[in-house]
């Protein structure tokens, strides 16, 4: 797939304008998430902001979520990944390198609550916190393939002799080998773990009901300063920058409540006066008026509601959109009928206009995915890139 497409995927959708209340929102089952990204450690070596060779490493992490409410949720993940550290500098020539296991869980504050950002809107930022656990094992670059011990000497040099050994002028040079070869250790013989605060920002951006990426940036407060095997005046951290793909699995449907027969049939989900079982609309938005059948009417008969109408008048048999705003129209039927022109759009891709304006919109790619992964259709990976192809080119 072009990258043309992969932006595609990720500003499909839009954001919602109408908001929805915490009410009338169901319950969700909870989304999994696999990815990979880079970690940055922060401690004494390093702190001379003589770090040579990069100190990004990487790491991979999955987690679990399960929001709860409208903005709150919590969330379980492990992280594992490695971090490194070369310093080289007058003062100080130290590295080390350690794998590291963390382990944690916090509560997440969801931006896409209703209130600031729509539920629906593909764009999903969110705020992180929590406590961890972490296990590390600190090693150091100390000798060269040939067990030499490495002396940096003041003219920038490694040499195998100390630079005031009587032999230093017999000294051989010496090239880092960068095998961490030698745990290192102290006499305090430290513990290697610690607890920790992870504190997170991120945004999901939402594929589809299903699917999504999640791009976050996690900043690890720890309880220890020996991550590094060099303590001094603060306790060590680390930053994990990563994405990860997500799962959403479906929303939980609501079950029908009620010790009886007699109450479920006079219940009444979208309380707008007639019952689930007489209700030819259930899903009318609270405050609309209905009819008997419980379906709000539309006055110009046109298939669009008159609360949603943005063309409440019109003739009648014309063709319309979602909105209920009059489509291209280029041909008549039989009976002398407007329709839509039909070639309009590509053989292949007429089954994604669903309101049938002779225009494929982002909604209907986003429903054109919902289905591929819903197995509905004929739709495939490749045809779906030529339909984001189209979308852009026409």
């Amino acid at each position: 797939m072009t990258i043309k497409s992969l932006f595609a995927l990720l500003l499909l959708g839009g954001f919602a304008t109408q908001l929805r209340s915490q009410s009338d929102e169901r319950k969700e089952l909870p989304l999994i998430g696999i990815g990979a990204g880079l970690t940055s450690f922060r401690g004494d070596v390093g702190a001379s902001n003589t770090k040579t060779g990069g100190t990004f490493r990487t790491g991979f992490r999955f987690g679990i979520e399960q929001r709860f409410l409208s903005t709150l949720g919590a969330e379980l993940y492990g992280v594992y990944g490695t971090m490194t550290v070369n310093e080289r500098s007058s003062l100080f020539n130290r590295n080390f390198t350690t794998k590291f296991l963390s382990v944690g869980g916090g509560l997440m504050l969801n931006l896409d609550n209703d209130f600031i950002l729509s539920r629906r809107a593909t764009l999903a930022p969110y705020l992180g916190v929590g406590v961890m656990w972490m296990s590390f094992d600190p090693y150091g670059d100390l000798y060269d393939s040939k067990d030499s011990l490495y002396h940096y000497w003041s003219d920038g040099s490694i040499r195998d002799l100390p630079e005031n050994s009587p032999n230093a002028l017999s000294a051989q040079y010496l090239q880092r080998d960068y095998t961490y070869e030698t745990r290192l250790t102290d006499s305090t013989n430290y513990k290697r773990s610690t607890m920790g605060i992870p504190l997170s920002v991120g945004t999901k951006f939402k594929f589809s009901r299903h699917m999504g990426a999640d791009f976050r940036a996690t900043y690890n407060i720890t309880f220890t300063d020996n991550i590094d095997n060099v303590r001094f005046d603060r306790n060590d951290s680390w930053m994990f920058l990563n994405l990860s793909i997500y799962y959403q699995f479906n929303k939980a449907e609501e079950r029908e409540k009620g010790s009886s027969g007699k109450d479920i049939l006079n219940e009444d989900t979208d309380k707008d006066g007639v019952s689930d079982a007489n209700d030819k609309c259930p899903d009318t938005p609270a405050g609309v008026k209905v009819d008997n059948g419980g379906c709000p009417p539309d006055k110009d008969e046109d298939g669009v509601p008159d609360y949603r109408d943005k063309e409440p008048n019109t003739p009648k048999n014309t063709p319309v959109n979602k909105d209920g705003v009059t489509t291209k129209l280029t041909q008549v039927d039989s009976l002398g009928n407007p329709v839509p022109d039909q070639n309009c759009i590509p053989e292949k891709f007429r089954a994604a206009d669903k309101n049938t304006d002779c225009k494929i919109t982002a909604d209907e790619i986003d429903s054109v995915i919902d289905d591929f992964f819903d197995g509905e259709g004929d739709w495939t990976a490749d045809k779906i890139s030529e339909l984001i192809d189209y979308f852009f080119e026409q």
